[in-house]
């Protein structure tokens, strides 16, 4: 739901229960992503971790809106908190480089000074300022 400047996901979204659900009911597997013949992403499950590889993240840019960066996270540590509590992991990946982790196994250091949450964890601020100029439009 939108509001106060970014997408929440509260403790009662829909959303965020079917993704939850989604990922709990799946044990194990990949998927690839190909845009033609080229992969663009895989997605990588094991027993309540998955991992999502943006191999080409440039395909994946997104239109300019108007939330900042702190919204952003901040809709992030309550998608993180929801993980947390149902137990589940999701790393986000650059190019095979761990970027972020939400959910139970993240550890944050300076991440949780931003965003005051125990559930995101950026793990590496230069592959995520990578991915962040990946995934605008110019």
């Amino acid at each position: 739901m939108l509001g106060d400047s970014h997408l929440h996901i509260g403790a009662r979204e829909p959303f965020g229960d079917w993704m939850v659900k989604m990922l709990e009911a799946v044990k194990q597997g990949s998927i690839a992503i190909r845009f033609g013949a080229n992969p663009v992403a895989t997605i990588t499950i094991a027993t309540r971790n998955v991992a999502v590889d943006l191999l080409q993240p440039a395909v994946f840019q997104v239109n300019r809106d108007e939330t900042g960066l702190f919204d952003k996270l901040k809709t992030a540590s309550e998608f993180g908190r929801k993980l947390s509590e149902n137990d589940l992991t999701v790393s986000f990946l650059r190019r095979g480089k761990e970027v972020m982790r939400l959910g139970k196994e993240a550890q944050p250091t300076f991440s949780k000074l931003l965003t005051k949450s125990d559930d995101l964890q950026l793990t590496s601020a230069r592959e995520f300022g990578k991915l962040k100029d990946d995934l605008k439009t110019h």
